[in-house]
């Protein structure tokens, strides 16, 4: 089968057109699955040591002091979410025993988090934390 130079390219751009689009699905797919989160509660435990340790990165080199958090937390309907997170203490303020947490998650990391009150907190997960 001989094909023309006119053939070859449009079956060459086909084949292109073909894979630009399937990195563009796979890269959106990538960073909502990375990036884009939900919103889920949390309380930190009584007995959580809340003291500051210092933390350090993949390579071994301190990143300065903090705390690692593995909370259960639940979003507004009452499922659950296993979630581990960070915080770093540059300015000595760390999550608290007993206090309410509102975590952005996405299907992979802790996006962000804040502390809010127990009133902030959705019935459904309240539900859940008391």
């Amino acid at each position: 089968m001989n094909l023309n130079k006119k053939t070859a390219f449009w079956i060459g751009l086909g084949v292109a057109a073909v894979a630009v689009a399937a990195g563009v699905v796979w890269g959106k797919n990538y960073y909502e699955s990375r990036y884009v989160g939900k919103d889920y509660y949390a309380v930190v435990p009584a007995d959580f040591d809340a003291a500051p340790e210092m933390q350090y990165g993949d390579d071994g080199k301190e990143m300065g002091p903090g705390k690692e958090y593995a909370l259960t937390a639940y979003d507004e309907a009452g499922e659950s979410k296993d979630v581990l997170f960070t915080v770093f203490s540059e300015n000595g303020a760390l999550p608290q025993p007993g206090e309410y947490l509102k975590i952005r998650a996405s299907e992979r990391i802790v996006v962000g988090w804040s502390a809010v009150g127990r009133g902030d907190v959705p019935r459904g997960a309240l539900a859940k934390l008391d």
